[in-house]
């Protein structure tokens, strides 16, 4: 017997609704697309805002000196044992209950002193391409950005100091706190090693001729994004009389 309710061939159901998104991607699915991105890069920006650290302090290292990012044995590594032992001399600026450091590691050497670190260290490798790169971020970021505090080899901070004729680091005189006594390079520069700060076991892993300078606010930095470097040299002004009072009421 033949079933009067079987139906041969393609089934169509016939939806309202359906027919209403189906009539809706026909006209919009352009439109639905392009917010669907809009949405997703939204989500991905407001996530890498909220996970992006608020730095409390700005500092550069330039040398001879390798600060690493890596250990290995479970050790932590060097990088986050010096940025701990630096915040030492830094506040909390923005008040979030941590104090955040960003140090600027930059392994810049010549001919010479390459010469010298692998002749203590014969497996040392040390790649040029690297080397010639950081050079070229040194060169930048002493001109400038939020670094103004910075720890120089000695070599680097008179070959800047002569280039710029002594406007490029400020003078110091009036950072360093009454009754401490400390070995000055120039007016410009102190020895790390003549503070009391380079009793801190990590801080002294730095070469003994590590100079302590501040970069200098000047006539272009305070002129290009001048409320935010004047803010910048604040903060750097105060870690640097933070450096040089190390210890002092101890």
């Amino acid at each position: 017997m033949e079933d009067k309710n079987r139906i041969e061939g393609d089934v169509k159901i016939s939806s309202p609704i359906m027919k209403k998104l189906e009539n809706f991607w026909y006209h919009y699915k352009i439109h639905t697309i392009a917010a669907l991105f809009g949405v997703v890069v939204l989500t991905i920006l407001l996530v890498q805002t909220c996970s992006r650290v608020s730095y409390d302090a700005h500092i550069l290292y330039a040398g001879g000196y390798e600060i690493k990012h890596t250990a290995s044995g479970g050790d932590l590594a060097p990088y986050v044992k010096m940025t701990s032992a630096l915040k030492s001399v830094c506040d909390d600026v923005n008040d979030d209950g941590a104090v955040n450091v960003s140090l600027l590691n930059l392994f810049v050497v010549n001919d010479a002193e390459a010469d010298a670190l692998i002749k203590d260290n014969p497996s040392l490798e040390i790649n040029s391409t690297l080397v010639g790169q950081d050079s070229e971020r040194l060169g930048q970021n002493l001109l400038y950005g939020d670094y103004y505090v910075c720890f120089l080899s000695e070599r680097i901070f008179r070959e800047y100091d002569e280039r710029y004729e002594g406007a490029l680091f400020a003078p110091l005189a009036k950072y360093i706190p009454e009754g401490v006594e400390c070995e000055m390079v120039n007016e410009r520069g102190v020895y790390l090693s003549s503070l009391a700060i380079y009793s801190q076991p990590e801080i002294s892993k730095l070469p003994p001729d590590t100079v302590v300078c501040l970069r200098s606010l000047s006539d272009f930095s305070s002129s290009v994004g001048k409320a935010k470097n004047q803010a910048a040299f604040a903060r750097g002004e105060k870690i640097i009389i933070n450096i040089f009072a190390y210890g002092k009421d101890k």
